[in-house]
């Protein structure tokens, strides 16, 4: 029954729907039969291969999706691009809680900054979502996504000068099993359920779901490669130092102090022109918590580049004409209503409340604490999975239009709150001390409020106490329905349709991140088709169609996508682009994780 409800999902899709501006590159036609899976390849306007009978330096191509990446330099003799150091300045402290192990570690984007350069992964994830080999020559499964063939890029050696096997990575994965609760769940949510060597380079995983988003899992936490010689032999000096495969190892780190990485003079690739990368000897990592600081210190070049999600600073580092990389992420501020509690159990209500909502006063009053563009679905326009329709579809401020719905189930005699014929509707809103969400809530509740016919308040706790009482437990009989009405969260990330939806959308009782509550067979045949297609353009379509069955549900409302930058002054080169193993220039970088092997010092 559900495979049948997919397929006359899609098959309707297919008759109706315009498709989104996606570039994308396929082998398989939009909406034809599934058949054998297709490599993902990078949006052309993120990427530009270089020729193999050339031997020049392959050329940056005019980016089109942000009038940042204009700022995107390159060129400098070879030679005149070695050596120096470089600070860059984070938002947050970048040490992760834990230590630097790759099996337990909790790593935010600052920690990643760090974590990146030392540790590297299988597959990398390019700025428009889709991914490539790294560490990994090729990532392949079989036609039922059941079994993938990992091969190894062969003659990468760990800094302590071990060789990367298949037999490594193998033993990896066992580490993972037995050390790590965050990486075994990783795992299971991953689907894993073995790792196999069938030779030096070659490794096969076995699953027991089909997974499309595998390449996607191995750019993550359990895709990161490290040496089970060093972790196995000395755990405690590998908590502090680590030891991998990445362009820098790092020299020292202290709680609370800034983190020094030093060049590994043994790294494995080079750029275009054949010079050993990575370009600067030190990178160092310091907190600066003040953002207007941030940008100062590197105005006046006490620093050299800087990390920032401030809309305000962002248009700062622009006025003072520094090197601005930005994105908007697939990372959005959200209001999740819990669709089995009054009055937002009844649609008119949610859509009553999306239609008093004005995305564009939300931003402004966020202080620029992050918030970028306005939202129309979980995908920034420059993700490959973002929808054209979509966004044509979802509702503008319409005041009218909102107090009509609200005034009709307020008169309702059969009003789901058991109020009295007439009176307000009362809304709480649930959000935690977020300094990117709390301005935007304030705004929110004043918007609704203005509509006559809403009493909110927004009720701010801790995040451990909003966690427990949004989610509850998988434990909970019947399902946990969540002790709230809304709640402001964040949704999406650098990760796959398939592995953002499933838990979202489905059963409350095994998927706790099922916020709203909202869940059936319709939605229930659309994640799983993302899981079980691997054709693009079908996965792409039951994206699409999810994406307007919220339009039609509202079960929540999109309040801004955040931004990101990593911000450079201009003696800096090389913060935009990026090389992969295979000659391809990648340019923006993601989620403000810098890629800073390529990054070099121009004396200017």
């Amino acid at each position: 029954m559900v495979r049948r409800v997919a397929s006359e999902t899609l098959n309707s899709f297919c008759r109706t729907a315009r498709w989104p501006l996606i570039a994308v590159v396929v082998v398989a036609a939009a909406c034809g039969s599934d058949g054998p899976v297709v490599t993902r390849d990078p949006n052309p306007s993120l990427v530009q291969m270089a020729s193999p009978s050339s031997t020049e330096s392959p050329k940056l191509q005019a980016p089109t999706q942000d009038s940042d990446e204009s700022a995107i330099q390159s060129g400098g003799e070879p030679g005149s691009r070695k050596g120096g150091s470089a600070t860059v300045l984070l938002a947050e402290h970048s040490q992760p809680i834990t230590g630097w192990t790759p099996w337990d570690h909790v790593c935010a984007w600052s920690c990643r900054n760090v974590l990146n350069q030392v540790l590297e992964t299988l597959t990398v994830v390019l700025p428009d979502g889709s991914t490539a080999p790294w560490l990994a020559e090729r990532v392949e499964p079989n036609p039922s996504m059941l079994n993938w063939t990992v091969t190894i890029r062969e003659g990468v050696k760990f800094t302590d000068g071990a060789p990367v096997t298949a037999h490594v990575i193998k033993e990896g994965y066992e580490e993972f099993q037995k050390k790590g609760e965050v990486t075994r769940g990783l795992l299971r949510d991953a689907r894993i359920n073995a790792v196999r060597v069938l030779d030096e380079y070659r490794l096969m995983i076995d699953l027991t779901e089909p997974n499309p988003a595998l390449d996607v899992v191995l750019s993550g936490p359990i895709g990161r490669v490290f040496s089970t010689q060093s972790a196995i032999a000395d755990p405690a000096a590998f908590l502090r130092r680590p030891v991998g495969t990445g362009p820098y190892i790092i020299e020292s780190w202290e709680v609370g102090e800034p983190v020094v990485l030093v060049a590994n003079q043994n790294y494995w690739r080079n750029d275009a022109d054949g010079v050993s990368l990575p370009y600067l000897d030190q990178l160092v990592f310091r907190h600066v918590a003040n953002e207007s600081e941030r940008i100062e210190s590197v105005r006046s070049r006490d620093a050299q580049f800087a990390y920032t999600r401030s809309a305000l600073a962002i248009e700062r580092a622009r006025d003072l004409e520094l090197t601005v990389v930005s994105r908007n992420e697939d990372n959005i501020g959200v209001v999740l209503f819990n669709t089995l509690q009054a009055p937002v159990d009844d649609v008119r209500v949610r859509q009553a409340l999306q239609l008093s909502t004005n995305q564009e006063l939300l931003i402004k009053s966020s202080i620029g604490a992050g918030a970028g563009q306005p939202a129309t679905q979980w995908f920034a326009p420059e993700s490959r999975w973002w929808s054209g329709l979509a966004a044509e579809k979802w509702p503008v401020t319409n005041t009218v239009e909102a107090k009509e719905l609200l005034v009709a189930y307020v008169n309702d005699t059969d009003r789901s709150d058991r109020l009295a014929t007439g009176s307000k509707i009362s809304v709480t809103l649930q959000c935690t001390d977020d300094i990117h969400l709390s301005a935007m809530t304030r705004e929110l509740v004043r918007q609704w409020e203005a509509t006559g016919l809403v009493d909110a308040q927004v009720e701010t706790v801790t995040r451990n106490a909003l966690i427990q009482r949004v989610l509850g437990s998988v434990t909970d009989r019947p399902g946990f329905s969540g002790d709230f009405v809304a709640t402001c969260w964040r949704v999406g990330g650098e990760s796959d349709p398939a592995m953002m939806f499933t838990p979202l959308f489905g059963p409350v009782r095994t998927s706790p991140l099922n916020v709203t509550n909202l869940h059936d067979e319709t939605l229930t045949a659309l994640v799983e088709l993302l899981h079980s297609s691997s054709i693009e353009t079908v996965r792409q379509a039951a994206v699409e169609q999810l994406m307007l069955a919220i339009v039609e549900r509202m079960p929540m409302i999109y309040l801004a996508h955040s931004q990101s930058a990593l911000i450079g002054h201009g003696g800096t080169e090389g913060l935009g682009s990026w090389l992969l193993p295979d000659g391809a220039v990648v340019l923006g970088q993601v989620a403000g994780v810098g890629r800073w092997a390529e990054v070099w010092l121009s004396g200017e």
